[in-house]
C-alpha cells in the first residue's frame, strides 16, 4: 500500500493536537486497528491506578506507557525524566513477564536529556531482561503503510491511493489542464457547452469562506468554464480522471486547511500546485483557474454554507 505523500504533515499535526489522555486514546486506537486481538488498552481503575501501563501487546510482552506533551513539545524536562524513571520502575515491579518497555510519546523532536535518560534505563532494563526504548514519530511513520485506507482517514486524515495510480497523477492532472486549454480556445466550444447546465455564481459560498477580493474575481470569472472542465474530465479516454481527479484536489485542499492557512494562501498554493510556477501566462495559468473554479463550485475545495451547518466529524479524541 502506498500512503499519500501528505502523511508527514498530517501525522505531525495529529500528534501535536493530542496530549495527555487524548494522546493515550489516539495511540490505543492506532494500535487497536493494527492488532485488534493482541493489543490491550489500559486505563486507571480508581485508587489502583494503571500499574504503570497504558497498553500491552500480548504477543511480545511489550508494555507501552504514554506521555502526550502539549503541542508535541516538552515544557519541563525534569518532570518528564522523573515520569520516565517512575513509570519504568512501576512496570518492572508489577509485570514479571515483561520483555519490552516503550516510553510512548508525541514529541516531534526528542530533547537530549530524555535520550540520555533512555540510555540509563536501557542499562537498568538489561539487568532484568527488559528491552527499553521509545515509541514516537518515526515508529508511527513506519507503521502507517500497515493501516487500511479507512483507518488512516479516520485516525489522521490520510486517504491512500492505489500504488498503480500514484505515479500517473501528475500526468493525469497535466493532461486534464491541456484538455481544458484546448477546449477553452477551440472553435465550437460554445456548441458543446450550450447543452450543459449554466453554473450559478455561489456568492453565499464566497462570503462564507471569506474569499479575498482578487480570488473572488478569479473564481467568478472562470466559473463560466466549469462546464468545460467537467466536459474534459467526463470525456477523458479512461475513467481514471473522473475517479481520481476530484478526490486528489480534495485531499490537497484538506491538507492545507488543516494547517490553518488563510483562504488566500490555500488558493494560491492550490493554483501553484496545478499550474506550476509560471513567469508568464501560457494557458496553464488560466486552465488551473478554470479547474479551481469548477472544484470550488462543486465543493471539492471549500465548503458551502449549508454543509458548514453539519460539518464532517473529525476523529479527535481530545
Amino acid at each position: 500500500m502506498t500512503v499519500a505523500r501528505e502523511w508527514r504533515q498530517l501525522l505531525e499535526l495529529r500528534l501535536r493536537k493530542s496530549n495527555s489522555t487524548s494522546f493515550q486514546k489516539f495511540f490505543a486506537e492506532f494500535m487497536g486497528c493494527l492488532y485488534p486481538d493482541d493489543y490491550i488498552p489500559v486505563k486507571p481503575h480508581g485508587s489502583l491506578g494503571d500499574g504503570g501501563m497504558d497498553g500491552y501487546l500480548r504477543s511480545s510482552d511489550t508494555l507501552y506507557q504514554c506521555y502526550g506533551a502539549e503541542n508535541g513539545v516538552v515544557n519541563n524536562i525534569y518532570n518528564v525524566i522523573d515520569k520516565m524513571k517512575a513509570d519504568f520502575e512501576t512496570a518492572r515491579l508489577n509485570y514479571k513477564n515483561l520483555k519490552e518497555w516503550r516510553f510512548t510519546h508525541n514529541l516531534i523532536e526528542v530533547p537530549a536529556p530524555l535520550v540520555k535518560e533512555l540510555f540509563e534505563l536501557e542499562i537498568e532494563g538489561k539487568k532484568h531482561g527488559i528491552k527499553v526504548g521509545f515509541f514516537g514519530f518515526n515508529n508511527f511513520r513506519e507503521m502507517l503503510p500497515q493501516q487500511s485506507a479507512d483507518n488512516l482517514e479516520e485516525l489522521i486524515g490520510i486517504r491512500t491511493l492505489n500504488a498503480a495510480h500514484v505515479d500517473e497523477l501528475p500526468k493525469l492532472i497535466s493532461e486534464i489542464l491541456d484538455g481544458v486549454i484546448e477546449e477553452i480556445y477551440s472553435s465550437g466550444i460554445e456548441e458543446k457547452l450550450a447543452v450543459l447546465p449554466i453554473k450559478p455564481v455561489p456568492l453565499d459560498k464566497l462570503d462564507h469562506n471569506k474569499i479575498p477580493p482578487i480570488w473572488r474575481e478569479n473564481l467568478v470569472t472562470w466559473l463560466k468554464h466549469a462546464p468545460t472542465v467537467e466536459y474534459v474530465i467526463a470525456h477523458y479516454p479512461t475513467e481514471k480522471a473522473a475517479e481520481l481527479a476530484p478526490p486528489y484536489f480534495h485531499e490537497q485542499y484538506k491538507l492545507l486547511k488543516q494547517q490553518s492557512l488563510s483562504p488566500k494562501t490555500v488558493l494560491e498554493t492550490l493554483h501553484e500546485q496545478l499550474a506550476g510556477f509560471v513567469l508568464e501566462h501560457n494557458g496553464r495559468y488560466e486552465a488551473a483557474l478554470a479547474v479551481m473554479a469548477s472544484m470550488f463550485e462543486s465543493c471539492v475545495i471549500f465548503e458551502d454554507k449549508e454543509k458548514a451547518k453539519f460539518p464532517e466529524v473529525v476523529n479527535d479524541p481530545a
